[in-house]
């Protein structure tokens, strides 16, 4: 099916997990992805998406550019990079968490991957891994929706349906 990521033609409620890898969450404005998100997904179900760490946007000129070590824009000035035939959307790691909780989501984890010594790709550029050996080049987010409960004193709030952390068992 052929669907505009920021609306969506499924009913609300209607998935336990919604993953993309480098897809919408690329090229999509995240203040509406990350909402019909958490409309299509049932309380406690999983979002999984990987794109480009903001470090990496950071380092790169316009949108294809290869990584430098000195930064070529503006950090609290990411959301849409336009460059000719381009766009493609990335926020600062606290607008992000934002984003999420007001969406209604919990972040489990956020995995920034680096490539091993030697390690080889197809789609990244040598130049690519070894600026990825010292700095994030992908961020790799997993949240769980949230369900509002009643509490004793007849406030609502979130709660996760996924599992405890450690810490509070």
């Amino acid at each position: 099916m052929l669907a505009d990521a920021e609306r969506t033609p499924f009913r609300s409620n209607s998935f336990d997990v919604v993953f993309c890898d480098w897809g919408a969450m690329t090229f999509a404005d995240p203040y509406r992805t990350v909402p019909e998100v958490a409309r299509l997904l049932r309380a406690g179900g999983r979002f999984v998406f990987s794109t480009h760490s903001p470090i990496f946007v950071l380092a790169i000129r316009g949108v294809d550019g290869p990584p430098t070590r000195r930064l070529q824009r503006g950090y609290f000035a990411l959301h849409r990079i336009r460059e000719p035939g381009a766009t493609e959307f990335q926020l600062p790691y606290g607008e992000w968490i934002r984003l999420f909780r007001e969406s209604g989501f919990s972040v489990e984890r956020l995995l920034e991957t680096r490539p091993e010594p030697g390690m080889t790709s197809r789609y990244v550029t040598r130049v690519e891994q070894r600026w990825s050996r010292q700095w994030p080049r992908e961020a790799i987010w997993q949240l769980r929706k949230l369900t509002t409960i009643r509490s004793p004193g007849g406030r609502t709030g979130p709660r996760s349906t996924g599992p405890r952390s450690r810490r509070s068992r």
